[in-house]
């Protein structure tokens, strides 16, 4: 519309007014409608949940590397520089650390029960406990897995959640 340079005198800033207001009232209404219009588009785009990307693991068993599907892994412990994989009855094998696969299995309910032990807990099929008051966990595919002391308050805090309420 125009450029003003300090110093600036009044007179030239009137004459810069006059010709800014009548462009801004003409198209002021329309444009901030287009722009609305345009922001609204983005949230609604942003407030979309993104499309769900189907996780998979690479693992070997019995010498032949496997695709996995996220969603069947029961299970995950660490073995040194492997993590073991349990899908139903059988165990896979991948070189990754703990904390790798708990960042590739975000997207299931996995529970950490001990400092070596992931458990997805859609898998869950009973529960027991120790004298001790460790949890037991039995899993769908017949594995046995214990939490550990410094896991035993999430994992209560966990069975908690799952607990029906009368109403």
């Amino acid at each position: 519309m125009d450029y003003l340079l300090k110093p600036f005198d009044q007179e030239r800033f009137r004459k810069t007014l006059a010709r800014v207001r009548p462009r801004h009232a003409q198209s002021g209404a329309e444009e901030r409608q287009a722009l609305l219009a345009g922001l609204l588009a983005q949230l609604e785009r942003g407030a979309r949940p993104a499309p769900a990307e189907r996780g998979r693991l690479l693992a070997e068993f019995n010498g032949k590397l496997h695709v996995i599907d996220v969603a069947q892994v029961e299970m995950i412990e660490a073995d040194r520089n492997y993590v073991s994989i349990r899908v139903g009855r059988e165990t896979y094998h991948a070189r990754s650390t703990l904390s790798e696969a708990e960042q590739a299995l975000r997207s299931q309910p996995m529970l950490r029960i001990s400092r070596s032990c992931l458990v997805n807990m859609n898998y869950l099929r009973e529960v027991n406990r120790t004298l001790r008051g460790d949890f037991i966990l039995v899993l769908a595919g017949g594995a046995t897995v214990t939490s550990s002391e410094g896991h035993r308050a999430k994992v209560r805090d966990y069975l908690a959640t799952l607990r029906l309420t009368p109403s």
